[in-house]
C-alpha cells in the first residue's frame, strides 16, 4: 500500500470514497466536512444515513452518492467524544475505517489533510498516526494457506487530499508512516510464522535481505565462533537443539556516522521455547513460537531505519536459538560461565532468555554504546503485573525509563517503569556460582531485570523492555488484529530518531 497527494480545489477531488470524521458530542460537523457537503456533496446533507450516524468511537457509516458524483461514497468514522480523543483512539478509528474500505473493495480511498488538521492533535503527528493505524489495521498473515484464500481487496493507494501545497513537514509524514508500518509488518510476519519456518537460519536470511536492501553491515556468530569467544550462556541454551544457532548483528551507519558511539538494540530470539529440561506445560505450548518477538522487533526497527535512512549509527544484536530438551541440553544445577566471565547457577532451564541476553549484552559493550536497550518476551511475571497491553521498562537511568514511557504513550506502545533496587538481588545469590538465574516467584519480572543488570556497566545508559504480554494478542485490539502485534518496533525507531535529544547520559 502506498500514499499519494492529490492537490486540487475541493470540488475537483476524486477517489473511490472519502473519509470524514464525526464526533458524538459536536452540534455541527467539522468545517472540512461541512464545507465539502456544501460545495460537492449536497446530496449527503439530507441523507438519512448521515442523520442516523452518531459518531460513537469506531462506528462506521457509509453513504452512497448519485451516479455522477466525483466521490461516490462517503465513509464517516466515529471518534467518540472530542474531549477524549487521543492518538490511540485516532489510530483505532482509522483501522476500522480502512477495514471497511477493504470490505467495500475500495482501491483508492481518500482522506482530506484539512480534516486531520481540525483534530486536537498536532497535524503532522495526527496524519502519521492515522496512516499507521489504518494501514497497520489491515494486517493479515496468509503466507502458508493453500485453500479458501480470499483475493486481496485492501486499498492499493491512500489518496491524501489538499487544496494547497502541504509543505515539506506534512509531506514527510506519509513516508514515515509507510516505513513504520513496513517494520511492524515484518516483525509480525516473523513472530506469527511457525517455528519450523522461522528458525534461527531463517532469521539470518531475513537479516541478510535487510542488509542487501538497505546497505547495512551484517555478521553472524555461529556455535563454533561463540565457543571461541567464550559465550557459555548462549551455548548452554542452544546445545539441546539440533537446529543451528546464530547471533545476528546488523549495523546501520550512514555516511559520517561510522565512528559515532552507536545505539545498540539487543533482541531475544528464542525461535521456540519448550522450557528445556524444565519442560513447560503442554497448554498453549504452540504459542512459544513467539518467544523471538524481541529479535523480530529489532528486525522491524531496522527495516524502518533503512527505509528512512535515519542519520544515526545503530547496531542490532539478535541471539537466536531454540530451547529444547535432549541428551545434550543444559540442566538445572549446571554452572555456566558467561562471556563476561561471571558464572551462573542454572535453577531452571526455562529462564533461558536471560541467559542468551547476558552474553549478547556483554558482546554489545565492545561497541562502546551511547545507549543500550534490550527487548524480550522475558517473563510471565510481567503479564501478571501489568497485563497484556502494557510492557515493563527497567534500567539504570530513571529519566531514560520516563522518556520511554512518554514515547510509548505517543506511539501506542505503553510501558510502565519497574524498580531495579539492589534488594531484588538477594534471591539470586548462589552458594556455588556468582549468582543464580532465578529467585523465588515473587517479583519475577524485576528479578529478571536485576539479573541482566549484572552485565551492564552503570556508565552506559541501559533499558530493559519486557514485552511478554504485549508481543501477542488473542483478540483484535485497535490497530493490531489477533496474533503478533509488532510491539517495540516503533519504540526502537523513535529512540533512534530522537537520540541524542532525549537528554539521557
Amino acid at each position: 500500500m502506498r500514499t499519494e497527494w492529490q492537490i486540487a480545489p475541493m470540488p475537483e477531488w476524486r477517489a473511490d470514497g472519502v473519509i470524514f470524521f464525526v464526533c458524538e458530542d459536536m452540534e455541527s460537523h467539522f468545517p472540512t466536512f461541512a464545507r465539502w457537503m456544501n460545495e460537492s456533496g449536497k446530496w449527503l446533507s439530507d441523507s438519512t444515513a448521515l442523520k442516523d450516524f452518531q459518531g460513537k468511537f469506531q462506528q462506521i457509516g457509509i453513504a452512497y452518492g448519485p451516479p455522477d458524483a466525483k466521490m461516490p461514497r462517503v465513509i464517516c468514522v466515529g471518534l467518540g467524544k472530542l474531549a477524549r480523543l487521543d492518538a490511540d483512539k485516532l489510530r483505532s478509528a482509522m483501522a476500522s475505517a480502512f477495514r471497511k474500505c477493504r470490505e467495500l473493495e475500495l482501491r483508492r480511498p481518500a482522506l482530506p489533510a484539512s480534516a486531520i488538521a481540525e483534530l486536537p492533535v498536532e497535524v503532522t503527528s495526527a496524519l502519521q498516526e492515522a496512516l499507521i493505524g489504518g494501514m497497520g489495521g489491515l494486517y493479515r498473515y496468509d503466507a502458508l494457506k493453500t485453500r479458501d484464500l480470499d483475493p486481496s481487496t485492501a486499498p492499493e493507494t491512500i489518496v491524501l487530499l489538499a487544496e494547497n501545497e502541504p509543505g515539506d513537514v506534512l509531506r514527510a509524514a506519509p513516508p514515515a508512516a509507510e516505513a513504520s508500518v513496513s517494520g511492524i509488518v515484518l516483525a509480525r510476519d516473523l513472530t506469527v510464522a511457525p517455528s519450523n519456518r522461522a528458525t534461527p537460519g531463517y532469521l539470518v536470511e531475513t537479516a541478510r535481505h535487510l542488509a542487501e536492501t538497505h546497505g547495512f553491515r551484517m555478521q553472524t556468530i555461529d556455535r563454533e565462533a561463540a565457543a571461541n569467544l567464550g559465550m557459555g550462556a548462549f551455548l548452554a541454551v542452544s546445545q539441546g537443539s539440533g537446529e543451528p544457532a546464530h547471533i545476528i548483528i546488523l549495523e546501520h551507519a550512514p555516511h559520517g556516522t561510522e565512528e559515532d558511539p552507536p545505539l545498540v538494540f539487543v533482541g531475544k530470539g528464542i525461535t521456540f521455547d519448550t522450557g528445556g529440561i524444565s519442560l513447560k506445560s503442554s497448554a498453549q505450548l504452540d504459542g512459544m513460537k513467539q518467544d523471538m518477538a524481541g529479535a523480530a522487533a529489532v528486525m522491524g526497527a531496522f527495516e524502518a531505519l533503512g527505509r528512512l535512512n535515519v542519520p544515526r549509527r545503530v547496531v542490532g544484536i539478535m541471539p537466536c536459538t531454540e530451547n529444547m530438551p535432549g541428551g545434550k541440553a543444559f540442566k538445572p544445577g549446571d554452572v555456566i560461565r558467561s562471556l563476561s566471565g561471571l558464572t551462573v547457577e542454572v535453577i531452571t532451564t526455562d529462564a533461558e532468555g536471560r541467559m542468551i541476553l547476558c552474553d549478547a549484552l556483554t558482546y554489545a559493550l565492545r561497541y562502546k554504546p551511547a545507549l543500550l536497550v534490550d527487548i524480550a518476551t522475558l517473563t510471565g511475571a510481567c503479564i501478571v503485573a501489568l497485563g497484556n497491553q502494557v510492557a515493563a521498562v527497567m534500567g539504570n537511568r530513571e529519566n531514560l525509563n520516563e522518556k520511554i514511557r512518554e514515547i510509548g504513550l505517543n506511539v501506542g506502545e505503553k510501558f510502565w517503569p519497574l524498580p531495579l533496587w539492589d534488594l531484588y538481588f538477594e534471591g539470586l545469590k548462589s552458594d556455588v556460582a556468582d549468582f543464580r538465574n532465578v529467585a523465588d516467584r515473587s517479583g519475577g519480572a524485576i528479578v529478571a531485570g536485576t539479573f541482566l543488570k549484572q552485565f551492564v556497566p552503570n556508565e552506559i545508559p541501559w533499558a530493559h523492555l519486557d514485552i511478554a504480554g504485549t508481543a501477542w494478542t488473542d483478540r483484535d485490539i485497535g490497530t493490531a488484529p489477533r496474533g503478533a502485534t509488532g510491539f517495540g518496533v516503533r519504540m526502537l525507531m523513535e529512540l533512534a530518531r530522537r537520540w541524542p535529544d532525549l537528554g539521557v547520559s
